[in-house]
């Protein structure tokens, strides 16, 4: 009796544990909606193709992403613009299902902008197109990006931005308009976004 006892109590401890370190679900509360935007965070800084589909719900990124999951050198690029993110939730408003964040990362605004332009110069938006799947100019053109990316300063100060949350049957979704993509990408996601004619 003892023995059965015990390994009831066991049972429920594990379960308990593993419920506790499950990760953040649909609940509407602060608690939740503050370890989703960490698990944002983590998912944009490691550009984790999957965990990124989970919790962020970005038109720019999107795109991104269904070129990360084939090609290497896009979530390269993708690690490199959010490497130094930062966010803080600042005030969570569950009435109206938003959150409001400051980020922090590097200004990349001028070197997306400058790659942007070279790369318009240099091709149609058809033979752009034609190359996103061509792992040697992908290699060149986005290793380059990247090496720039690497060279710029972090912001002086960070931005606010509120994301909406939407609920979904087993976890919370964080919304980005575009200034949120802007602020969270140090401004690279509007210059990539010009190149690819995401709309």
């Amino acid at each position: 009796m003892k023995k059965t006892i015990s390994l009831l109590l066991c049972v429920i401890i594990l379960c308990l544990g593993l419920s506790a370190c499950s990760g953040p679900n649909a609940d509407m509360t602060e608690e939740n909606i503050t370890a989703t935007v960490e698990a944002a965070e983590t998912a944009l800084k490691e550009f984790d193709t999957e965990e990124l589909n989970k919790y962020v719900d970005s038109s720019t990124l999107s795109v991104i992403l269904s070129y990360a999951e084939k090609h290497e050198q896009f979530a390269a690029l993708g690690r490199a613009i959010f490497a130094n993110l930062e966010m803080e939730v600042k005030s969570i408003d569950i009435e109206n299902k938003t959150v409001t964040v400051a980020v922090s990362n590097k200004d990349l605004y001028q070197a997306a902008s400058e790659f942007t332009q070279k790369l318009k110069s240099d091709y149609s938006t058809f033979q752009l197109l034609t190359k996103l799947n061509n792992d040697t100019f992908l290699d060149s053109k986005l290793g380059t990006l990247c090496e720039e990316i690497d060279k710029a300063e972090l912001l002086p100060e960070a931005v606010e931005i509120t994301l909406e949350i939407e609920q979904g049957k087993k976890n919370l979704t964080l919304g980005f308009n575009d200034d949120s993509e802007n602020a969270v990408s140090g401004g690279a996601l509007s210059a990539i976004k010009n190149i690819y004619s995401v709309k």
